[in-house]
């Protein structure tokens, strides 16, 4: 399998194109972060897919890049004064995937799911599992480099990008 073809349809839609605009770790947008945490769940799968051959290795690569579907900047007061970005962005997540893509049922619940444990209800699915804790990898990964780029404030965004892309 290839990553990119995996991907591409969602790489490519207006709408979650618009993700590079919101931050989420900076100097990460939620693109970079959605991209991140796809891409070490594709690495990952394709290795479990070779013990477990029914892996679903698409699934939970396209779940990943959606997991974070959600079109506003989670650090600003929301408009219709909701709160509670961390327990709610899934379902607002999975509403914009749907409505831009076909989903399978293992891929909404993927994305619906993503937070445990912060939320009560946990994956469903060995594929829920991997992006649930490749998404905690990813953002430890980024705050890591976070810091690095904060004690090093010459270090360009562009190259501390470049390594979780």
């Amino acid at each position: 399998m290839v990553f990119q073809e995996l991907v591409q349809d969602i790489l490519e839609h207006p709408e979650f194109k618009q993700l590079a605009q919101f931050p989420h770790h900076k100097p990460f947008t939620v693109f970079d972060h959605s991209l991140h945490v796809a891409w070490l769940t594709f690495t990952y799968s394709e290795r479990l897919r070779k013990v477990i051959p029914s892996f679903d290795s698409r699934s939970a690569t396209r779940g990943a890049l959606l997991h974070d579907f959600f079109l506003y900047d989670w650090h600003l007061p929301r408009p219709d004064g909701k709160h509670w970005h961390g327990f709610r962005h899934p379902r607002i997540a999975c509403q914009n995937a749907g409505r831009c893509f076909c989903l399978s049922k293992k891929e909404q619940d993927i994305i619906l799911y993503h937070m445990w444990p912060l939320t009560p209800r946990w994956p469903r699915s060995r594929e829920g599992f991997l992006v649930c804790f490749m998404d905690k990898v990813a953002t430890v990964e980024e705050f890591r480099l976070k810091i690095k780029h904060q004690s090093d404030p010459k270090l360009p965004d562009s190259e501390i990008l470049s390594r979780v892309r």
